[in-house]
């Protein structure tokens, strides 16, 4: 897997997001041969509940639940009362959509993975996601949920078009070395299957800390 798409799935997992990752979509080529039109970087879903909690100390009779609740990062946005699905583009450089992305064909691959809208209103969602970046899918048009566009990117030179989430691969870095570092009693004995956040729990074991660029964040 690229190290930039790596970084981002950890950024989300730790945030409440199921992630697939680096999701192709196939369309035919003529003479019955399909080709990849592209590849989704990033397709997350978070339900509005989410939350990564840890007991204090195991629950005594009588006595309500007494959890710590690990942060979410509010530059995600998510939505207190909806689904969030973000179909998003990960970038080393500055911020840009593949002009595939916004194609209804592409469009169309991605909603239809994530299952949120009927086959009928999936055109309709494509469309106001392509032109507007986001689209609120309610009633007929679907499972109630927020769909957004989203680039991860290295910097921030002009904004794609349509507007989209925009967080920065420095920002990424930043929350996740500070989270493990204000949460270090709670994760310091965590088995870590990820390999992105085990090398961050090293350097941070290590006691290093990366330096970002000003406006790396």
């Amino acid at each position: 897997m690229d190290p930039a798409v790596a970084l981002v799935e950890s950024y989300l997992r730790l945030n409440g997001y199921f992630t697939v990752t680096e999701f192709q979509v196939q369309h035919p080529a003529g003479n019955g041969r399909f080709e990849t039109a592209t590849d989704l970087d990033i397709l997350a879903v978070r339900l509005p509940r989410a939350a990564e909690t840890v007991l204090r100390h195991p629950q005594r009779p009588g006595e309500v639940r007494c959890e710590i609740l690990l942060a979410e990062d509010p530059a995600l946005c998510p939505s207190a009362e909806l689904p969030d699905i973000l179909i998003g583009e990960v970038k080393e450089g500055a911020a840009a959509l593949n002009r595939r992305l916004t194609t209804p064909e592409v469009l169309h691959a991605a909603l239809r993975r994530a299952g949120c809208c009927p086959e009928a209103h999936i055109a309709h969602a494509a469309s106001a996601l392509a032109a507007r970046g986001e689209f609120f899918a309610q009633g007929d048009d679907g499972a109630p949920c927020r769909i957004r566009l989203a680039s991860f990117c290295g910097h921030v030179v002009k904004p794609p078009s349509p507007a989209v989430l925009i967080v920065t691969l420095g920002h990424i870095v930043g929350f996740i070395m500070h989270r493990l570092r204000e949460y270090r009693p709670l994760l310091g004995s965590a088995q870590f299957k990820d390999p992105t956040l085990n090398l961050f729990k090293l350097l941070d074991k290590m006691g290093i800390s990366l330096t970002l660029p000003v406006g790396a964040t």
